[in-house]
Formats: structure tokens, sequence, C-alpha cells
């Protein structure tokens, strides 16, 4: 039953993350703590494997689509490895409580600066990301991908919409590419320390890859709009979430 259980929780998380670009770690990590009683560790280090999943599911997708900006990807990919790799090793020793609170921060910004507003003016394009913003960026995602399990979606998808000028369905796309090297490099972290349930990875995986393969067929039918609105959504559930955890200690 368990299994069963975990195979529906990674489809809807496989195809949440391939839609919005977020990796689905956001559904995994609650659902592997409350419902696998995994200690939080492991729970992150679980989803990361996981979250790997999403990403060859969905690129292989949206590559043959041609929705992935390949020159964005690999301006940022190297430093959104790097801050999964750090934040990593530096997990044990982070205090929990201030990072789940400035994330929680953090969240609900992006949330109010990513839902969609009716404007009569016409955005400019803005060039690929070659400041050191964006590279601080790709590896705040990349940390926060790495402590959290959530793969860094939530950071690369604002950074590619804003910074990089890239409409939301192709900003998603190269988002779920990003994370699948973030979420790789974090999870041999965790599997060296011991830290992900590996009994526990096949049925998610399994799901995972169901869940976002059918996700980013059905990609393109769904308006940017909504899409847009639905990540809001999820970055303002996923802050109150972090900043419950920070009231009460982590």
């Amino acid at each position: 039953m368990l299994a069963l259980l975990l195979f529906g929780l990674g489809a809807g998380a496989g195809g949440l993350g391939a839609l919005l670009g977020v990796g689905g770690g956001v559904v995994l990590v609650p659902a592997l703590v409350f419902l696998a009683d995994l200690p939080f560790t492991a729970a992150v280090g679980t989803s990361l494997v996981c979250v790997v999943a999403t990403s060859v599911a969905g690129s292989a997708v949206q590559f043959g689509r041609r929705m992935v900006d390949p020159e964005t990807a690999l301006r940022l990919q190297a430093f959104a490895a790097a801050g999964a790799v750090l934040a990593g090793l530096a997990a044990p020793f982070v205090p929990v409580r201030l990072l789940f609170l400035a994330f929680g921060v953090l969240l609900l910004t992006a949330a109010w600066r990513a839902w969609p507003r009716a404007s009569t003016e016409t955005k400019a394009p803005v060039t690929a990301p070659h400041g050191a913003l964006a590279r601080a960026a790709a590896g705040a995602g990349g940390a926060i991908g790495g402590l959290l399990g959530v793969g860094g979606g939530i950071v690369f998808v604002p950074l590619l919409h804003a910074l990089a000028g890239l409409d939301f369905h192709r900003a998603a796309a190269t988002s779920v590419y990003l994370i699948g090297l973030t979420a790789g490099s974090g999870a041999v972290v965790y599997l060296m320390r011991g830290d992900v349930a590996l009994p526990l990875v096949a049925p998610t995986m399994l799901g995972v890859l169901v869940g976002a393969w059918l996700a980013s067929l059905g990609a393109r039918r769904i308006a940017a709009s909504w899409l847009a609105r639905a990540f809001a959504v999820l970055l303002v559930y996923v802050a109150v979430r972090m900043l419950a955890r920070g009231v009460s200690g982590g």
C-alpha cells in the first residue's frame, strides 16, 4: 500500500514539477516525512534522487520541442550545481529555523512578482543573464534545492522569466533541465552520507517519471497565465509551510 501511495504521489509531484518547472520536491518532501515517517534530511535526499527523474522525463520532451534555452542554461548550470553541492555538505550544520523563516519571506515575495498582471505596456526583451546577480541567483537556487530537496525551480523559474526574458513556458522548461543538474549534484552528497531511503526510491521515481512525461506532453495546451497563477499559488503554499516550520522551531 505504501508503494502504491508513493507511486501516486510521485506521479502528482512529477506532473506538477514538469508543468511549473519546480521539480516536485515541494510535494515529495512533506509526503516522505509525514507518510513514510522519514527524518527530514532523509526525505530531502530521497526527494532529490526522484527530482532527477522529473528533469529527465520533462527535458526529453521539451528539448524535442525546442522549449529549453540551452545557452541560458549553460551560463547558469555550473553555479547552480555548485550551490547544490555546498548546501548538501552544509545541511547538517545549518540553523534550520532561520533558514525556513527567510525562505518563507523570499517565496512570498516571489509569488507576488510571479502573479500575472494586466498591462497595456509591451515589455522590452531581456537578454540572457550574464551578471553577478544571475549567477548568485542560480547558486541560491541550487543551494535551496540542496537544503530542502525542492530542486531549486522556485528560484530558477522567476530568474529565467524576469532576468532572462523567457516566457513562462520556456522558463519552466529550462528550469526543468537545470533542476536535474542541481538535484543530481546534491543527491550525490546525500547518497554518500547515507541520507537516502533507497527502498522508497523505486516506486516514487516510477510515479515521477510517468507524471512528468504526461504533463510535459500536455504543457503547451495550458495558457501561460494559468501556469503563472498556479506557480504563484504553489509558492504561497510552500511559504506558509516554511514559515510555520520556522516559527515552531524547525
